[in-house]
């Protein structure tokens, strides 16, 4: 690759019908300079480049974070509403057996009431039977004692 400092050394042999020196030597300067301004923008240019790289590689990684949260957000929301499923499912099940206990128990109470109630009614009848046959010989005893 040719330099400016190449370009600015560079000495050329004289001749009879040659170019003109101040003008060659002139254009050669202004070669150089040219050279070295895009030198000096190639330069910068490769500055930006390899910070826009590093910006660029910054970027994709921020990315990357934020494609991994985002998938672990969904993740955990999934666990999240199975876990608020299963725990519904227990829950509703326990209140289900309870209900059925409840149930089961209000029924075993009412057959109890309904069997006291029996009970009950089955000792009156007795009592009035008893009651009526105590009354009937106590009228007989009466009826027997006044016809005497």
């Amino acid at each position: 690759m040719l330099t400016p400092l190449d370009i600015q050394n560079k000495h050329f042999g004289k001749s009879i019908r040659g170019y003109n020196e101040i003008e060659v030597e002139e254009f050669l300067a202004l070669i150089v300079r040219s050279m070295e301004d895009l030198i000096q923008v190639n330069i910068e240019t490769t500055a930006k480049i390899h910070d826009y790289e590093k910006q660029l590689e910054r970027y994709q990684a921020m990315e990357k974070t934020i494609t991994e949260a985002m998938i672990l957000a969904q993740r955990t929301s999934e666990d999240m509403i199975k876990i608020a499923n299963e725990k519904s499912d227990f829950i509703i099940g326990q209140a289900d057996e309870q209900a059925k206990r409840i149930i089961s128990d209000a029924n075993n109470e009412v057959l109890s009431v309904l069997k006291r109630h029996e009970e009950a009614k089955h000792a009156l009848q007795t009592f009035q039977m008893r009651f009526k046959v105590l009354v009937e010989n106590q009228l007989r005893t009466l009826e027997e004692t006044t016809n005497e």
